[in-house]
């Protein structure tokens, strides 16, 4: 039957429990083709599936519209339209208030007789009828009862419910090692030979001289990534003016207590803001740096093969890479490309360069190029299937699961930064140490490292991941 649209009345349910959504595709949609399914309403002509049919059909001016009314007692509304809804492209956020609808309204329970056979459990239940798996609604609720911030970065494809479940997981880790960790310091403050670490703030690194040291590799925490539990951390803060500001700080430090011949190596990812827009921030930061006097040398893309997994509802393309600065003072810098050549993928090179000789006539001479013995110059591309992108790639460290950081970088990665702009013997620094990565690389090459870390539990992690038996002996207090 049809009825005027000025007779339709929406349900406020409705935008309770979806947003808003574009529905010019469905204007031009019905424009075209009409309407293929009639609205369903209530007796009363509340609207119970068809609220973006009817905001489409308002734009196009329809006065009448056809209905199929269904006799749905009022405090089953919610339930009728999720139901109605099962086919709709929804993020995590609209799915976690149709859980919540189901479970008020549709609980069953478990054991009695149930159509002549046992009754099934409620969340697969509602897995069924919203089209998720039961271990991804006990995922989502999860995180919106520890951490529900991740829920929106679900929500415009930077996580996916697997990656934010983790997160969380870490996240309440975090909490329940801050205490043992505090405690284990106040009775071991370790600090292993030829590593310091600093469990504060590398905004301020006072107790580093000017020009000491030579090399600096890196990562910052990535704005509005994740939060490791410590009061004042960079990465949270309430705009990007105000994080690449703090980052600056760091920055300047870093700049005074780097040799005039030193290096420096940035390892740093953009995100994506709720709109879907990359950031910017690893530009903003490279930008803001050159301005204030440091020299890029080059722009390194790290290709990651096994990248984090995102939203399958995303539409662009998935993010498989990460951006490392190298960065000098000077245009005078140690450098030894020797350290870092890799291998060729033939050993010869037959077939020199075409060139034209002066009366136009082109050179075929051929003749036989031999390559450097120790490899070629290494590219500004590093593809991931030599750097595996784990918590670390040696053999000789299992870390705690609870203290393995979330956003670390392979040894492999960066042990040509230190090789190739240092020497043994040399210090090098990381401002963001995390889990030791650069600690580590630096010790096993025979450098010294200065470490700043402004989290218990990783400073922890570094003591854990550098040290053994035999050199627990020999450590002194900071």
């Amino acid at each position: 039957m049809k009825i005027p649209i000025n007779q339709l009345k929406t349900c406020p349910i409705n935008s309770e429990i979806y947003r808003d959504s574009d529905v010019g595709d469905l204007v031009n949609s019905i424009g075209e083709v009409g309407l293929l399914q009639p609205i369903v309403v209530t007796p009363c002509n509340t609207i119970v599936s068809g609220h973006r049919r009817f905001e489409a059909i308002q734009s196009l001016g329809w006065v009448e519209v056809e209905v199929e009314v269904k006799d749905i007692p009022h405090d089953e509304i919610d339930v009728h339209i999720v139901l109605y809804n099962q086919s709709r492209v929804k993020v995590a956020t609209e799915m976690l208030r149709e859980i919540k609808v189901l479970y008020k309204n549709l609980w069953t329970g478990k054991g009695s007789n149930y159509g002549g056979g046992k009754k099934p459990d409620i969340r697969d239940v509602i897995s069924k009828n919203i089209g998720i798996s039961s271990g991804s609604i006990h995922k989502l609720l999860f995180i919106e009862e520890n951490q529900p911030d991740l829920l929106k970065m679900i929500d415009i494809g930077d996580m996916t419910i697997n990656g934010a479940y983790t997160e969380t997981k870490r996240h309440l880790n975090f909490i329940s090692l801050s205490e043992y960790v505090s405690k284990r310091k106040k009775d071991i403050p370790l600090n292993i030979e030829n590593l310091t670490i600093y469990n504060k703030s590398s905004e301020d690194m006072l107790e580093v001289d000017s020009g000491s040291v030579q090399t600096i590799v890196t990562s910052p925490p990535y704005y509005q990534k994740r939060s490791y539990q410590v009061d004042g951390q960079i990465g949270l803060e309430k705009s990007i003016d105000e994080h690449l500001s703090r980052l600056m700080t760091v920055m300047s430090e870093c700049k005074r207590v780097l040799k005039e011949d030193g290096s420096m190596f940035l390892v740093i990812g953009d995100s994506y803001d709720e709109r879907g827009s990359l950031r910017q921030v690893p530009h903003r930061l490279s930008l803001a740096m050159s301005d204030d006097g440091w020299i890029l040398r080059n722009t390194l893309v790290w290709h990651k093969l096994n990248a984090k997994p995102e939203n399958g509802k995303i539409k662009r393309w998935g993010t498989s890479y990460e951006f490392i600065f190298f960065f000098t003072l000077s245009t005078n810098y140690y450098f030894n490309m020797d350290k870092v050549r890799v291998p060729y993928l033939t050993e010869f090179s037959s077939g020199a360069p075409r060139h034209h000789k002066t009366d136009e006539k082109m050179n075929m001479g051929q003749q036989t190029n031999l390559h450097h013995p120790l490899g070629r110059v290494p590219r500004d591309f590093i593809g991931d299937d030599i750097v595996q992108t784990t918590l670390n790639n040696s053999d000789k460290f299992v870390p705690d699961k609870n203290l393995e950081h979330s956003a670390t970088y392979p040894e492999k990665l960066i042990k040509p930064f230190i090789l190739g702009t240092s020497i043994e013997g040399d210090t090098i620094l990381d401002p963001f140490l995390g889990s030791g990565t650069t600690a580590k690389v630096s010790l096993d090459n025979g450098r010294k490292c200065i470490g700043y870390e402004i989290s218990p539990v990783f400073v922890d992690t570094s003591f854990q991941r550098c040290g053994d038996d035999m050199i627990q002996e020999r450590v002194k207090v900071v």
